[in-house]
């Protein structure tokens, strides 16, 4: 146990840049974002999608530029957390860095249970047996892979997205030969409220890019080789979901009616799309792969969260690694006793997306602090972190209303997770 503990430990220097942008690339789930995130995106903003999710990508590119300037400089475990620490205090980067593990600890159930619950039935008929086994048995699985070391999961993941962008390309422009172009997707044919709900999902689908800031103290280069590479996976996936949504919308007729038919027949329409204009086998594939992107999206997730433990928790990477096996374990075998998986899917996803549009706003909002530490802080930097914690705010807005029973978690999450960070702030200040 001892040697395998010290074998996992968090080496410096020791994972090339290939596979650091593996890392950021897999996490946002090329294929996967395709076929549940930006289904989310496509039933707010329908057909007008296409405009909403190059929207999508400008809205995030301000705290990827943000990202970029943070872990440039700061190379660690922490990531998130270790931004915020480091521009303002312990107080606050805990707070942040405790949000963001929580976004990242429910991410694991949500993605894994949107595989179990909806992607595998569209397209297996399985009993619900053995979709309940299945459900318990992935945490297991990639606890294992964990366990083996950190290049086996990113040499599986940078594979995995490599080929998923492909097969995007690839159905894409079989959907365009047959129905053509149309300029229908880049104009507002839904409420406004709808369509920035869908440029904020699109948004969330490119999030998850950020889980390479928790290479940063193993990476060769560190902070040179974290800030390129997440740009890299940036551009890489934001051109992959912009396209996608083009041509998903293009294959529903470039309609808001024909967008909202689609979504009524199936939730996984990367599958239903290829099926249809690409026949079974080519659909079979882009299934296979979309298994694949799913579990390499949770990989990622847990990598990254294993190191956010490691930092906040425990000095121990086997010890990260098993206590985010547990929360990830009592999610899946919720949804595995109950078999209430897609409501477990939406019930986690909105979660997630709260918590990580909190810690993103917190670290925005720090953002000045930093600059201003490192050089001198132009009108540009303010700008750009009030833009940026303003759009992560309304982001969360969006997600609270209407007051929903998750929006009442959520809510209590974030003010939980502040008031015990707070206390035990006081607490410890107070012994000495």
């Amino acid at each position: 146990m001892v040697s395998l503990s010290k074998k996992l430990e968090p080496k410096e220097n020791s994972i090339p840049k290939y596979l650091v942008i593996s890392q950021s690339l897999s996490s946002i789930a090329p294929l996967g974002s395709v076929s549940a995130y930006l289904t989310f995106a496509l039933a707010s903003s329908l057909a007008s999608t296409g405009l909403a999710s190059i929207v999508g990508v400008f809205v995030y590119l301000l705290w990827v530029i943000i990202g970029y300037r943070y872990s440039k400089v700061i190379a660690s475990t922490g990531g998130t957390y270790e931004f915020a620490r480091q521009a303002s205090g312990e107080t606050i980067g805990s707070i942040a860095g405790w949000l963001y593990w929580i976004s990242y600890a429910i991410y694991l159930p949500s993605v894994t249970t949107y595989l179990v619950g909806i992607v595998l039935p569209t397209v297996i008929n399985f009993q619900s047996i053995y979709l309940s086994i299945i459900e318990v048995t992935i945490p297991i699985i990639l606890t294992l892979l964990m366990i083996s070391g950190i290049k086996p999961p990113l040499f599986y993941s940078l594979i995995s997205s490599t080929i998923e962008v492909i097969l995007i390309i690839i159905l894409g422009f079989k959907v365009l030969i047959i129905k053509g172009f149309s300029l229908e997707p880049f104009f507002i044919t839904v409420p406004q409220y709808d369509f920035w709900s869908g440029a904020l999902a699109v948004a969330f689908t490119l999030a998850g890019g950020g889980a390479s800031f928790f290479l940063g103290y193993e990476a060769k280069g560190k902070g040179k080789t974290i800030g390129s590479s997440y740009l890299i996976a940036f551009v890489i996936a934001s051109i992959a979901v912009i396209f996608a949504s083009y041509y998903e919308i293009a294959a529903a007729g470039y309609s808001n009616l024909g967008v909202t038919n689609l979504l009524n027949i199936t939730e996984f329409p990367g599958f239903y799309i290829s099926e249809k204009f690409m026949g079974f086998t080519f659909a079979f594939i882009i299934f296979i792969f979309t298994v694949n992107s799913l579990l390499g999206s949770a990989i990622s997730a847990y990598v990254a969260l294993s190191r956010l433990t490691y930092t906040l928790v425990s000095k121990n990477m086997l010890k990260s690694i098993l206590t985010v096996f547990i929360f990830f374990l009592i999610f899946n075998v919720l949804g595995s006793i109950t078999g209430q998986l897609q409501l477990i899917y939406y019930f986690t996803t909105e979660i997630s997306l709260i918590t990580l549009f909190a810690s993103h706003s917190i670290v925005s909002a720090v953002y000045p602090f930093f600059i201003r530490k490192i050089s001198k802080i132009s009108f540009i930097d303010i700008l750009l972190a009030i833009s940026s914690s303003g759009i992560m705010m309304y982001g969360i807005y969006s997600n609270l209303i209407p007051i929903q029973l998750t929006s009442i978690i959520s809510i209590g999450v974030i003010l939980f997770v502040a008031a015990i960070v707070i206390i035990y702030r006081y607490i410890s200040k107070s012994k000495y």
